[in-house]
């Protein structure tokens, strides 16, 4: 992993449906049920490395695996049709998703062409066992028409607090015109937080998997590059601002008595950042991606191995993230 952990992790993620079944969004719940067993089938002769998980109302494994991004909150949504697979870290199978199949697979750092093989591979699984849908004009079929054509998306996890500083809108512009999209951490919908953005295409049709994978890891490490010079500027023209503001955010995390995830994301951010440019001096670094995940509040549920309430879970990270503090510095 690169020190300075601008590309955070890397994702692939393609999406299949079976022939002779409505999507997701319009099966019913024997169809679905139908379906689950075929592909649970298909994967019965890798049983050793699938493990197969229900969605139950409120799992704490479930919102575990979301935190971890190995699911999607449209899968929760659609827990009485859905299921997922798991084979390890790194790799999921959602099942009644947005589509009867979601392939996925998730690595920290700069790995897209092994997360694409991995995938891959297990897609061509799939069709070798599984009538898929596909089009000899358009491509794979899926529900939402943003998906035809490769099924296919590649992005990485960025971590910009330089760019977000001082400036994001031409970078926006810019990947958005060569058929990017930036979101927040959680994909579509979700907020940007912590300065953490997640980057990938916004089509699937027209280049061929390759290709999109090219540009996808063209455009990461464009924009990477971009990063480190505006985090050179900010060091050389705003480093008052930058002291301040790394050394405000160590002052907090130090001393918090009760703090929200967010605001845990955004200061844990600006840490890093004084890190890496030499401003504060820590007694060793720490991987940020690590760091964030784990002050989720389905992990601090997980390690409590109980519910906690919004307020408990605020006070349980505060200490967590006291202990943090004190075993970098």
């Amino acid at each position: 992993m690169d020190k300075d952990q601008i590309l955070l992790t890397s994702r692939i993620r393609l999406a299949r449906n079976i022939k002779g079944y409505p999507y997701p969004g319009a099966m019913t719940l024997d169809q679905a049920e139908e379906l689950r067993e075929k592909i649970t089938e298909a994967l019965h002769e890798h049983e050793d490395l699938w493990t197969l998980y229900e969605l139950k109302d409120g799992s704490l494994k479930n919102l575990y695996d979301l935190e971890e991004n190995l699911i999607s909150m449209a899968l929760l949504k659609n827990r009485d049709r859905g299921a997922y697979f798991l084979a390890d870290d790194h790799r999921s199978v959602m099942m009644m998703e947005e589509d009867h199949l979601r392939i996925q697979a998730m690595k920290k750092g700069f790995h897209l062409d092994e997360e694409y093989d991995t995938v891959a591979a297990l897609a061509r699984f799939f069709e070798e066992k599984l009538p898929v849908s596909f089009h000899e004009e358009l491509g794979y079929l899926t529900a939402c028409p943003s998906n035809v054509g490769t099924g296919l998306r590649a992005g990485c996890m960025l971590h910009l607090p330089a760019l977000d500083t001082l400036g994001m809108d031409k970078i926006e512009r810019s990947i958005t015109r060569m058929g990017f999209v930036l979101r927040g951490m959680r994909g579509e919908g979700s907020k940007i937080v912590g300065h953490m953005y997640q980057l990938s295409n916004e089509r699937t049709l027209g280049l061929s998997e390759e290709e999109f994978l090219k540009r996808a890891k063209s455009i990461s490490q464009e924009v990477a590059a971009l990063e480190r010079i505006k985090r050179k500027e900010m060091y050389l023209d705003h480093l008052i601002e930058l002291e301040d503001m790394a050394r405000r955010s160590y002052g907090i995390l130090r001393n918090a008595r009760i703090i929200t995830f967010e605001e845990t994301m955004l200061h844990l951010s600006h840490m890093k950042l004084g890190i890496d440019l030499s401003v504060l001096k820590p007694m060793r670094d720490f991987d940020l991606y690590d760091a964030v995940i784990h002050m989720g509040k389905a992990h601090l549920q997980m390690e409590r191995e109980s519910f906690l309430d919004d307020r408990s879970s605020n006070i349980y990270r505060a200490n967590k993230v006291r202990r943090f503090i004190k075993e970098v510095f």
